[in-house]
């Protein structure tokens, strides 16, 4: 893995970072100020895109402001969802650009497409018929991504500051996830509705990964088919070049306080940090709508 991690820097994709950075990721102070090498517009225009959505779509699609970032910025998500429909469905909640400098201009389009989706016969419009709800935040860290930084305005790794009981780690005391995370604990008990599946978006591996992000504990074997059977979805959709694991498996290294381990420890859905190709996943907006088709197909009720 360390060589591989040496091809990396190699050919400039990753760019080094202050060891003093990432006190708990041994490598990550070697490493990790990744960048997706592509550029977004800035956040105020992804925000005016969703409130255009939910104007042209008012019946499946709202946007809701469930925080201010440090800096100002409203915190800014959209739900897809058919109100009055009876809630069989559980929910899926879909994240991007929590590190600000690994957006993929995948994340920010989704919205349109499952709104679009959902007026259409199909997965999407069975799904939602079915009480089925869709939350997706494409900008989880504004200021940084304003600033195309990893950080939040405050210096702070956002994806190591979720609590983790397993890793002893005692997170959300940052506004951007603390304010998330009570919004979704407060909308979810509103509609007596859990989480099947939380995916954020980062870059730039080419990976899935999966609880859990540090040495130590393991998944059940029912819980590891589970996250295998969304992984080789992915890889059936979006290329068998893409690797799947936790991160200590693909990335050699541990993290502790993140998303993904979050979502499956406090939640119990399926948690997953889908990495990215540098510079060229946004070719791959029609592979990863078919990826989420078919995960919504495959939801239990």
């Amino acid at each position: 893995m360390l060589q591989a991690l040496v091809v990396v820097f190699a050919l400039g994709l990753i760019t080094p970072a202050s060891a003093t950075d990432f006190p708990d990721d041994p490598l990550l102070g070697l490493m990790f100020d990744s960048d997706s090498g592509i550029q977004g517009p800035a956040y105020s225009k992804i925000v005016d895109e969703l409130n255009q959505i939910a104007a042209t779509h008012a019946a499946v699609a709202k946007v809701h402001r469930y925080g201010t970032s440090p800096q100002g910025r409203p915190l800014t998500l959209i739900k897809i969802a058919r109100p009055g429909a009876t809630v069989t469905m559980p929910a899926i909640y879909i994240g991007g650009s929590i590190h600000g400098n690994e957006y993929l201009n995948i994340e920010d389009r989704l919205p349109r497409w499952f709104a679009e989706a959902a007026e259409q016969p199909g997965v999407v419009a069975n799904y939602l018929a079915q009480g089925g709800a869709i939350y997706i935040a494409p900008i989880l860290n504004p200021d940084g991504y304003d600033r195309r930084r990893r950080a939040n305005s405050r210096g702070v790794d956002l994806n190591r500051d979720y609590t983790v009981l397993a890793a002893n780690v005692t997170g959300l005391k940052e506004t951007e996830t603390k304010s998330l995370v009570d919004f979704l604990n407060a909308d979810l008990a509103l509609n007596r509705q859990r989480l099947e599946l939380a995916m954020d978006y980062h870059c730039c591996i080419g990976a899935l990964l999966y609880p859990w992000s540090f040495t130590g504990p393991t998944l059940s074997p029912r819980d590891r088919d589970r996250h295998l059977a969304i992984a080789q979805t992915m890889q059936k959709n979006l290329g068998t070049e893409l690797k799947f694991g936790t991160t200590p498996l693909i990335l050699g290294y541990s993290a502790k306080g993140t998303s993904k381990d979050f979502y499956f420890e406090h939640f119990g859905a399926l948690g997953f940090t889908f990495e990215g190709r540098v510079g060229r996943e946004d070719r791959y907006f029609p592979e990863h709508t078919a990826m989420w088709s078919e995960i919504l197909a495959s939801i239990p009720k």
